[in-house]
Order: structure tokens, then sequence, then C-alpha cells
């Protein structure tokens, strides 16, 4: 239709709405692979990489605007009224959107709205990291936007120091790994600004580092209160493994040799094996206790939760599960040993409902798991973006 009628690049509906107003509020996140099975003329984006079809088409209308219309002034004027679509894309982090307007027009990253934000300010305000990391393709370009000076006297590195949207927040379970998020984005945004910026006040008298520590004092506590929480129980588990492992170790299984004070089994298969599953299991749940030990005397300070915490609580949990798992094998290996002249079938049954509670186990700690696994891969991935926002169409 817009090769027809090329006016409808910029035609209104009645709310005064483009296209592209519309198409820049887009929350569900779309892969750059094109969804149509036939499409003539497909747009490529990095060689050989076909994109979704809504973002051709914001291709096709924001070219069509540059071919009809001389004025870039008007341009700008167009995407700007009713309301300036490019913070809006950047709000909701409509990242496709906004690598499509920016590569016809990369001068559109200086655009600033009424507070004097460009996007990459919004994208620290709603914390899009996809976005944000076009600071990194502009070079030097960035050391002038980051010192861009917004309303109240606050800088980016401010914005970073606010507490994240809720819908932000609740992408990442567990207060302590939303605080490890916040303190990610923090230092992220203070490693590109200039050394006499990270120092500088808003007009209520806060650096950004006493803005976080005021906008984060609540969640600082919810993530040292759920903290506590998980090591206080993972604590007592493994304390009470610790007991049982090494309460078998003295009360050996089969009984000691009265002539030559060697157990009578030491020989055979299933002894060794309980040797080694329950020193193990000793080992690993003794050190599971210092490790929550350790979680449990912490100071909590802010920091304490950007790296330390989080891998404390990750290898307590771990080596809780050694544990646990080297427990049952300890218990199964016994029942072979004490009925070793007798049926076969009762230790190998008893060996089977021995690996019930270690299922159990990890069936019912998947969500600690997964919330765990996917906070370090998130905060890992954050900003080592896989693909570029500017990009060069395929000749």
């Amino acid at each position: 239709m817009v090769r027809e009628r090329e006016k409808l690049a910029y035609a209104r509906d009645e709310n005064k709405d483009t296209a592209l107003h519309i198409l820049a509020q887009i929350r569900k996140p779309l892969d750059s692979c094109c969804h149509c099975s036939v499409h003539q003329n497909p747009i490529m984006i990095n060689p050989g990489t076909k994109k979704h079809v809504v973002y051709q088409l914001v291709n096709f209308l924001w070219t069509t605007l540059f071919r009809i219309i001389d004025s870039k002034s008007e341009i700008i004027k167009i995407i700007s009224e009713p309301y300036q679509l490019l913070y809006d894309a950047a709000e909701v982090g409509n990242f496709g959107f906004l690598s499509e307007l920016i590569s016809v027009h990369p001068s559109l990253i200086w655009e600033v709205d009424n507070r004097n934000q460009s996007i990459i300010h919004t994208a620290v305000s709603y914390r899009h990291a996809s976005i944000f990391n076009l600071i990194h393709e502009i070079g030097p370009l960035k050391d002038i936007i980051v010192t861009y000076i917004l309303e109240g006297k606050n800088t980016i590195l401010h914005l970073a120091g606010e507490l994240a949207p809720p819908d932000q927040l609740e992408l990442i379970s567990g207060a302590a790994f939303q605080m490890c998020i916040e303190l990610l984005w923090f230092e992220e945004v203070k490693k590109i600004m200039p050394p006499s910026f990270i120092k500088l006040k808003n007009s209520e008298g806060f650096t950004a580092q006493e803005l976080f520590t005021r906008e984060h004092e609540e969640l600082r506590k919810k993530a040292e209160a759920w903290m506590k929480r998980t090591s206080e129980f993972g604590m007592l588990v493994s304390t009470v493994i610790a007991t049982g492992v090494f309460s078998a170790a003295i009360n050996i299984p089969g009984g000691i040799d009265d002539n030559s004070n060697k157990p009578n089994y030491m020989g055979k298969t299933s002894f060794l094996v309980f040797e080694i599953s329950d020193a193990i299991a000793f080992i690993s749940s003794a050190t599971a206790i210092l490790i929550f030990l350790s979680i449990l005397v912490s100071r909590y300070a802010e920091y304490d939760f950007y790296r330390s915490l989080p891998l404390k609580l990750m290898s307590g949990l771990v080596t809780l599960f050694l544990s646990i798992t080297s427990m049952m094998i300890a218990f199964s290996s016994s029942f072979f040993i004490a009925y070793y002249y007798g049926s076969q079938w009762i230790p190998s049954f008893i060996s089977v409902l021995a690996s019930l509670p270690i299922l159990l186990y990890v069936a019912l700690q998947f969500p600690l798991w997964s919330d765990i696994i996917c906070s370090f891969y998130y905060s890992w991935t954050l900003f080592k973006p896989n693909k570029r926002m500017i990009y060069l169409l395929e000749k």
C-alpha cells in the first residue's frame, strides 16, 4: 500500500499517530529473522540474515519519508508529534525498531527529549541493555552524550542510581539477584563516565553513589533477609548430613574382625564405594556449613551483593547437593555390605529408593537453581551484545 500511496508513510489516524508511532510501541521482542515464508526483495541485515517482516515495514516507511521529504527537520517534526516515538521505543526496549531508524539516519542518537535525555539515557532509566550497548558502537562520540546534564542536574549515572522499574526488576527472581543486576548496571554506566562527572551532585545534593544507596536501601534489606533465610536452612541440612555420615564412618557396616581389627568386608567393592561416598558426604557437608556460615556473618554491604554473596550461595548449594548425593550412595552401599550373603534384590531395591530424595531435592530446588543460573547468565551476557544496532544494507 505504501508503494502505491507514499503519503501513507506519514499519514495519521484519529489519535494523530503515524504508522511509525504505532510500530515503536511493540513490546513483544522480535528476532531478526523473517517469519514470513515468502517475501519479495527481503531487506538484509548483516549479510545472509533476513529480518522480521515488521522491521522490513519500518525500514520501508522510514526510507520513504526521506525519499519524499527533503527537509530533515520536517521528518524529525513528524516523528516527534504528538509524542516522540524514539523515546517510546527506547522505553519498551524496541531494539529492532530503533536499529532501523538509526541505521538510516545515525544523527538520531543526538536527539533529546524535553528533559534533555537521549535514547541512551532512556535505555538506562528503563534498563534495556540492548539499546544501551549502542554507546559502544558510536566510539568517542559517547564522551559527549554521557556529559549531558539532565533535569534536576542529574547525569546518566544518576539515572543508573535510581531503582529500576518494577517490570524490569521482576525479570530476575530473588531480591539478592535483583540487587546484583542493579549494581552491575551502575558499574557499567560508571565505566563510560568521565572521572570528573562521577562525583557530581544533583539539585537535591546527592552524588550518583549516594542516590543509589538511598534508592536501593529497601531492596538491600529484602536481599539480606532472603539470603539469611536461605543460608540458615542450607546450614541446618548440612549439619544434619555431617552428623549422620560422621556417625556412619565410626560404626563401620559389617563390623570389624576381632583378630586383625580390620573391617570384615574391606576387600569388597561395596565397602570401597561406602568409604569414598561417606568421606565425600562429610567433607562436602562440612564445606557447605562453612560457606553458609560465611554468608550469615557477612556485613551485607551493597557491594557484597555484586559478586561475593551470589557466588557463595551458589557454591553452598552445589556442595549441599554433592553431600546429599554422596550420603545416599553411602546409605545404598551399606545395604549391599549388610546383605552380602542374603538376597541381592533387597539392597538393589533400596538403592533405587535411595535415589528418590536426590530427585526430590532437584525437583524442589529447581526454581532456585534456575533463578541462580539465569541470573549469572543474564549478568554475564548483559553488556556483551551479540548483534549490532547500526548496520549497512547489503548492496
